[in-house]
This record gives C-alpha cells, sequence and structure tokens, in this order.
C-alpha cells in the first residue's frame, strides 16, 4: 500500500498507517533489532518480514529469538515500512506538508476487546480519535513525520529509531 500510494500523495496529503504499540522494538528480542532498524529501503523491510514468515512456516521461529506472538513482527514491519519510506520522502514532504506516520489506538473497550481483556480502563475508540486525528489535521510538524503516534497524543514509547532523533531539515545549520 505505501508503494502504491505514496507516489499519488498532494500537497497537504496524509498517509497514515494503523498499526499497533506492538510495533515497538522493545517488544522484539535485541538480536533481531537491526533486522528492522535503519531499513534503507522498503524491499528490505520486506526481506525482513519474509524471514520471520519463514522462520515460522519452518518450525525455527520458536525455537530461535521470535516472538511466538505473530502480531509483534508484523506491526514491527508496518512501523518499520513507515518509517523507511518517511525517511527517503521526507524534506519534500515536510515542505509540502504532506504526512506520512503510523497510529497505535492501544487497547480499546469494544465489545470484542471485553470479551478477551480487562479493557475497564481502556478509552473508547471515540475517546481515542481525537488524539489520533490532531497530526492529521493540523499542518505537519517536524517531529510527527515518519513516527508513531499512540491515542496519548505522542510519541508512542520505544518506538524512536535507535539512530537517534529526526532533525528538521528546513532547520537551521
Amino acid at each position: 500500500m505505501l508503494r502504491a500510494l505514496a507516489p499519488r500523495l498532494r500537497d497537504g496529503g496524509r498517509l497514515i498507517v494503523v498499526a499497533s504499540a506492538l510495533g515497538s522494538l522493545r517488544y522484539l528480542a535485541p538480536v533481531l533489532h537491526s533486522r528492522f532498524d535503519d531499513l534503507a529501503t522498503l524491499d528490505e523491510v520486506d526481506r525482513a518480514v519474509a524471514d520471520w514468515r519463514d522462520a515460522v512456516r519452518d518450525g525455527s521461529a520458536f525455537s530461535g529469538p521470535w516472538p511466538a506472538f505473530v502480531d509483534i513482527p508484523s506491526k514491527i514491519g508496518q512501523v518499520a515500512a513507515v518509517r523507511t519510506l518517511a525517511k527517503r520522502r521526507r524534506e519534500d514532504d515536510l515542505a509540502r506538508d504532506v504526512l506520512i506516520a503510523s497510529v497505535c489506538p492501544g487497547m480499546m473497550n469494544t465489545p470484542t476487546s471485553q470479551g478477551w481483556w480487562d479493557v475497564s480502563d481502556a478509552p473508547t475508540p471515540d475517546e481515542a480519535a481525537g488524539p489520533l486525528l490532531e497530526p492529521v489535521l493540523k499542518p505537519v510538524k517536524p517531529e510527527q513525520y515518519g513516527e508513531s503516534w499512540c491515542a496519548r497524543g505522542r510519541s508512542c514509547p520505544g518506538t524512536r529509531p535507535v539512530s537517534g532523533p529526526r532533525r528538521d531539515p528546513r532547520a537551521a545549520a
């Protein structure tokens, strides 16, 4: 989807991927971090996810460092893909008020989630929507570009790249 939609973004456009806080590298064994962090191309992201898929197929995923819960590597792959694409496009997109980012709504208090977890303290979808929509509806802030945003309206913990914070290319050197 990123490959198909990103080239079609007009000035002021938004491309938001709904991911999960499970997209944080903190949910992945440290030995696997380099497979998803600071990748140069979407093809590299695809290879990292395919390596995990192949490890599941051949059974080695469950005797090695890969998590048993399939949602973790797939969400990490989503966030890595957004970051990888955003890194390549950042300067031009910021100049055009284009936002590429992911949002992590978190656990929701819905009838479905109530059947599986205690979500009594979790927000409803309506309560979570406001902070998630704020970056979408307002002018792009450089610190929001390429990031993962939680229902609390801030960067999801543990999703910042290991390589450090991003710098606004429009800022004075």
